[in-house]
């Protein structure tokens, strides 16, 4: 993207007048760049305003006041946030269809048709219209400890199969080495009670162990993404919570509870990452020992994200780090 830095009104004035309209072009294009990209980036004259142009956009207006407004107009793309930074020397990226400009230690969001607008004072960017309140999501750590309590006989049983089962690997590649778990499909067959002599289903999904757990295999996903995306995958996410969950209550009866618990404990590891060694026998699967405790917490808190997270306003000038953002939809 060869575009100029422009950062005041008398700049970009000075640079409209110095360029040479396309020849036979009707309305008059001046390109911003190379000549071949005119109907990529180009300026024109709005009233006094000089306005850069993407394409059939009107992303960046200089004010004769001295006010430079942005305005992505929906487009929360790489090639906008690309000409912000190209020409005003800005951070700019996406989150969540949402464009953020940051100006040094400060943050700002521009959201669909909303406008931003900024002024270069003392040879920095200053924001001077067009900020908005953000919000972020945190964990209330109560509600946190009261949903641990709820399943912590399964979580104490979930530690201990993790402690005993642990073995040391060695990846040859790099010599590395690693903790792992390792399941095999025929464990994964019998505790599921997978009948392998019965065609239908057909017998390739009878040695499959995400068609063996079936949808909790989806309990590590991000809830919000499928949501914000309409796939099936946000309902296949939340049927396969609630039969975790199932699995895995403290109040069931105590004949079934060691089974269930079995079946939840070997859920959460065939989901997790697993680990891919030379010479691995195909009916084994080793599961990187390391991550996995914590991320049964990180399940079963997003499983309850109603309950544990909580919607805190943030100081002008700050957006959220998104760590708790798509554990919900984006409209809850």
């Amino acid at each position: 993207m060869n575009v100029p830095r422009v950062t005041t009104y008398p700049e970009a004035k000075k640079l409209f007048d110095s360029i040479v309209p396309i020849r036979g072009r009707s309305p008059e294009v001046r390109p911003l760049g190379n000549r071949r990209d005119a109907d990529s980036y180009w300026v024109k004259m709005d009233g006094d305003d000089v306005v850069f142009m993407l394409y059939k956009s009107p992303v960046i207006t200089y004010k004769p006041d001295g006010g430079v407004v942005l305005t992505p107009d929906q487009f929360s793309t790489v090639s906008t946030h690309q000409f912000f930074i190209r020409v005003l020397g800005v951070g700019a990226q996406a989150s969540r269809n949402t464009s953020v400009i940051t100006l040094r230690d400060k943050r700002y969001t521009i959201r669909g048709k909303d406008k931003l607008t900024l002024k270069m004072e003392g040879g920095n960017w200053q924001c001077v219209e067009g900020a908005k309140a953000q919000f972020a999501w945190h964990l209330d750590r109560r509600e946190a400890t009261n949903v641990r309590t709820r399943y912590k006989e399964f979580i104490t049983y979930f530690k201990g199969v993790v402690n005993l089962r642990t073995e040391d690997f060695t990846h040859h590649y790099g010599n590395t080495h690693y903790k792992g778990i390792s399941v095999s499909l025929q464990e994964l067959q019998t505790a599921f009670d997978v009948d392998t002599t019965n065609e239908n289903p057909p017998l390739y999904q009878h040695n499959d162990p995400d068609h063996i757990i079936g949808h909790m295999r989806h309990m590590h996903d991000q809830p919000q993404r499928h949501f914000n995306y309409g796939t099936d995958r946000a309902k296949e996410y939340q049927e396969g919570i609630d039969r975790f969950l199932e699995l895995i209550k403290s109040d069931q009866p105590e004949d079934t509870k060691h089974l269930n618990f079995y079946k939840g404990a070997l859920a959460v590891l065939m989901s997790g990452d697993r680990l891919y060694l030379r010479g691995q026998d195909d009916n084994t699967y080793i599961v990187k020992a390391k991550p996995i405790v914590k991320a049964l917490d990180t399940v079963l808190l997003k499983a309850h994200a109603q309950q544990v997270l909580v919607r805190k306003e943030l100081p002008i000038g700050s957006v959220s780090k998104g760590t708790y953002d798509r554990w919900l939809p984006e409209n809850a």
